[in-house]
């Protein structure tokens, strides 16, 4: 769709012969009218600041007060701000109709500028933030760590999509008998089938817990139920085309495309993309480095991911996110300094991040639902999150019995970890739920049900997630080789500089294996392999947590490194 005839639908052309309902393309001329209208960019300014200053505060009062975790916070901030509370986009600032006028026609057009706000933090979430967010977890994925449970991940993304439509369907069907078909209680539980990584992992990302074996299960796992969700939406709709399920009060659109084709398309364009990633993204980062083009390292990554974002959902039927997520994996394979990702992680954590997850608590009217309806969206959320636990729990319980001999198995408390990572919904789901409204397989107040259960658990599995962590660091404090110490701030040589020379010899030591920007101010830097952090943080100074005897190493070297310098000092005076 183009972005006039998106403009278009949110417009109403005032004319006396015409009803409001008409869709009409505005022409271009009208739409320069917006684009240079400074009172317009204004008003936008103004919306955007209320909806990140907004998010933010509010999620940060509830972190303060309440332990609630940022991310949950931030969604719920949204909401507050949203048509369930506050009703920002109703503000009469806002709502007052900004008239545009085709001087050639001699017709006049109304656009509510809340809407067409609204609609660029949308459009701005699903393809910025989302694709940063993937792109993220694929730079920070390491390829062997993610082989090493790979069974285990295609298993439980297959499980998870399975159990979420049978456990729906069925509950449905035993709850609520002779209230919903069997056609209709199937499309339900397919709503649920995917699992949206970009909630998760901007959980676990900000945790720095993207190096915990059921976080780098999670990545595949959800990639593969994607998939499959695609796959089953598929294979359902054209039995519903094909009559197996009887007459059924739906529309579904004819089609010529088979389930075989689109399987093709999708393994065509997982080898391009892979092919891509190896053979021509290094050594295109690469030439930047030779003709000392280092600066445009960042920028020319995020193009490279736009283009496997788009071409995974036009050309391979995927959805784009799996695309964004391969260009960061490619990425990490060659930038190995990082240049993109020093550039990238701060924005997208600090104003993207703030923004996507407060317009997924815009999206929400609670007011709308009554005390029965409430009492459907509890019984989906509890199956849907069920679910997917349950499909995780089959799942390593298979690969700790054909494991057991080798001593690999995993433990309940990380699958509890690997289930919760994948109780999200988000936007595969939204999707289905759209196509399956539009062939009137759920009904419209269904969908809206559906999108509040979304959006559900967009909160509560940062809510699961942010109790297990509490309990995994209580544990790693137990731990004999677990050890803190704050080396305080240093106003001479200055705090940051201290944090950068120690991360200088982890380079150096060839150690360094993840950094994290934290929205809260910290820097994390993660040495996987020896079990070692060094965090940077403004007020408390530079904190070491981890094995004792390597922080004493580490800290030991950094002492001989700036009495080195102070002697070179010392020699020339």
């Amino acid at each position: 769709m183009s972005f006039k005839k998106i403009t278009g639908f949110l417009c109403t052309l005032v004319t006396p012969s015409m009803y409001a309902t008409q869709l009409h393309e505005i022409p271009g001329t009208v739409l320069e009218q917006i684009g240079l209208n400074t009172h317009f960019i204004a008003q936008g300014a103004l919306f955007l600041a209320i909806m990140l200053l907004g998010t933010i505060f509010i999620g940060r009062v509830l972190k303060t007060f309440l332990q609630v975790p940022t991310i949950a916070g931030y969604i719920i901030g949204g909401v507050v701000l949203g048509p369930s509370v506050l009703n920002i986009q109703k503000l009469s600032f806002f709502s007052e109709p900004l008239s545009l006028v085709d001087s050639v026609a001699n017709v006049s057009y109304s656009l509510i500028p809340a809407d067409f706000f609204v609609l660029f933090i949308f459009f701005l979430s699903a393809l910025l933030t989302v694709s940063y967010l993937l792109w993220l977890a694929g730079y920070e994925t390491n390829v062997r760590d993610l082989m090493k449970v790979g069974t285990t991940a295609v298993t439980a993304g297959f499980l998870g999509a399975f159990f979420s439509v049978l456990f729906v369907m069925f509950g449905i069907m035993w709850l609520y008998p002779g209230v919903y078909s069997l056609v209709t209680a199937m499309g339900i539980g397919l709503v649920f089938a995917a699992t949206s990584i970009s909630i998760p992992i901007a959980m676990l990302v900000s945790s720095n817990k993207m190096h915990l074996k059921s976080s780098q299960a999670t990545l595949g796992a959800a990639i593969v139920d994607d998939i499959i969700a695609v796959v089953m939406v598929s294979v359902f709709m054209m039995a519903v085309q094909s009559g197996l399920f009887g007459e059924c009060a739906v529309s579904v659109c004819k089609t010529d495309c088979s389930i075989l084709r689109s399987l093709l398309f999708m393994a065509v364009s997982t080898v391009v993309i892979i092919l891509f990633g190896y053979l021509v993204v290094p050594p295109i980062i690469q030439k930047l480095r030779d003709w000392n083009m280092s600066h445009l390292i960042a920028p020319v990554a995020t193009g490279i991911m736009l283009l496997y974002f788009a071409f995974a959902d036009l050309v391979g039927g995927l959805a784009g996110i799996t695309g964004a997520y391969f260009a960061g994996v490619f990425q990490r394979v060659a930038d190995t300094k990082r240049a993109a990702e020093k550039v990238c992680a701060p924005f997208v954590n600090s104003v993207l991040l703030p923004l996507f997850l407060g317009s997924i608590g815009l999206q929400v009217d609670v007011t709308v639902l009554t005390v029965s309806e409430w009492g459907l969206v509890c019984v989906l959320l509890l199956l849907t999150s069920a679910a997917k636990l349950a499909g995780c729990y089959a799942s390593t319980s298979l690969s700790n019995f054909s494991a057991r001999r080798k001593g690999k198995i995993w433990t309940f408390f990380e699958t509890y970890l690997f289930g919760a990572s994948m109780v999200a919904r988000g936007e595969v789901d939204l999707v289905v739920a759209t196509i399956l409204r539009g062939a009137h397989i759920i009904t419209p107040q269904m969908y809206v049900l559906c999108v509040v259960v979304i959006l559900l658990t967009t909160i509560v599995a940062p809510v699961m997630l942010s109790i297990g962590f509490t309990y995994l660091d209580d544990q790693e404090l137990l731990d004999d080789h677990s050890y803190k110490i704050n080396l305080g701030l240093f106003p001479v040589i200055g705090t940051q500089q201290m944090f950068h020379i120690i991360v200088s010899q982890l380079e150096t030591r060839g150690n360094l294996n993840t950094k994290v920007m934290i929205t809260e101010g910290r820097t994390i830097i993660d040495s996987e392999k020896e079990r070692i952090k060094v965090i940077f943080c403004p007020q408390e100074g530079v904190i070491f947590e981890g094995n004792r005897a390597k922080i004493k190493q580490i800290i030991s070297l950094v002492k001989q490194e700036i009495l080195h310098e102070i002697d070179q000092i010392s020699s020339t005076t």
